[in-house]
């Protein structure tokens, strides 16, 4: 396909096609009207189009050849007749550092004192604030983490006296070549360690999350047949680094970067899962971010608990959903400075949600929640 110089190849908000563009000639711009400074470049070789095809959601951006481009034109319905690797892994690696970017715009709303982009909280304040949120497993492994990396720190002795007081969940169970039993409260991996893993979910339940404004900022709960991809950032945010912890016991296939990538040559059905899973990782950031830019507290709720929606039905058909984000998680998730009374009414307010008596938010039909807050979310 061919895109002269000013041609707009995909239009903000609208229906997307059923195929995306890889890049053979020229460059385009990518524009949008929800948030400054974040007009894409993009070059030969890049992909264009992808998340909004793959998972059916109106375009996020405009996209405009900016010189005249050549386009080579793939169908949602061939990504499975793909055999070339290296358009395998750029696709991945493409998802990949797409969220990375959308991710950091999300923070840099979020965040307070945005020295904190580049600098982690104290780690003995990140401790303490996982144990007193019950989870004493994420708190002695990023004091382990901590003296691990900053052996001759000034605060070491205080991490490993603080220590002292900690107990390790118990180790998880070998079922399998590479899949593992977890028990509730095990923490995977922490803000200060190394991701060179891919966390494939069998069964059960992994939340993840960060310290933000000094508080336990909930990112997403993944629940069965997800994928914890999140390998070392490449950008330079520090709450891209997260905490990732098993929520109920759970069985999870652990696989390196590589071998997972081997995988989707292989496997057709995970290949298109899991593109299409990172593709709405995206579309979910950039509701949060939708979110975040309201300035009406009800909007920005009804923002949010569509873009978790979007997470909780991609592989779920249920109608009638509960949601495991506690009324704090929708709270710091959007830095509200409102108790959690205002929080329960403000839900209690919107259409299709019910708090059930230990304070769950229950969606009680996706679809009418979907259909009636759509408009929202343009």
């Amino acid at each position: 396909m061919k895109y002269p110089k000013s041609s707009i190849i995909f239009k903000n908000n609208k229906k997307p096609e059923n195929y995306f563009y890889i890049i053979i000639k020229g460059k385009t711009i990518s524009y949008n009207n929800f948030i400054k400074d974040s007009n894409f470049f993009s070059k030969s070789g890049d992909i264009i189009g992808l998340i909004s095809s793959i998972t059916n959601e109106p375009y996020f951006s405009s996209i405009e050849a900016i010189e005249d481009c050549e386009l080579l034109e793939i169908k949602i319905e061939n990504i499975k007749n793909i055999h070339n690797k290296n358009i395998i892994k750029r696709i991945s690696n493409y998802l990949l550092f797409t969220l990375e970017v959308w991710l950091s715009k999300y923070y840099n709303i979020l965040i307070n004192n945005k020295i904190d982009l580049y600098n982690k909280e104290d780690t003995l304040l990140m401790a303490e604030i996982y144990k007193n949120n019950g989870f004493e497993d994420a708190c002695y492994k990023l004091c382990i983490s901590h003296i691990n990396t900053f052996k001759h720190c000034e605060n070491c002795d205080n991490v490993i006296e603080f220590l002292k007081n900690l107990k390790p969940a118990d180790e998880p169970i070998k079922v399998d070549k590479n899949i593992y039993k977890f028990s509730k409260g095990y923490c995977l991996y922490t803000e200060l360690d190394i991701i060179n893993n891919i966390y494939f979910i069998k069964s059960g339940k992994i939340g993840i999350y960060n310290i933000i404004n000094s508080k336990q900022t909930a990112g997403v709960i993944y629940k069965s047949n997800h994928i914890l991809n999140f390998v070392n950032p490449r950008l330079e945010y520090k709450p891209l680094f997260i905490t990732a912890i098993v929520l109920e016991e759970s069985v999870i296939e652990i696989l390196t970067y590589n071998d997972f990538i081997k995988k989707l040559y292989t496997n057709i059905d995970l290949r298109l899962d899991y593109i299409k899973m990172n593709s709405l990782k995206i579309i979910t950031t950039i509701l949060k971010i939708k979110a975040l830019n309201k300035k009406n507290i009800k909007e920005k709720i009804i923002i949010l608990i569509y873009s978790i929606l979007k997470i909780e039905t991609l592989f779920n058909d249920d109608i009638k959903i509960k949601l495991l984000y506690s009324l704090e998680d929708i709270k710091n998730m959007l830095n509200l400075q409102i108790s959690n009374d205002e929080i329960y009414l403000l839900l209690k307010d919107i259409n299709h949600i019910e708090i059930n008596l230990f304070n769950n938010i229950v969606i009680k039909n996706t679809k009418s929640y979907f259909d009636e807050y759509k408009y929202y979310t343009i």
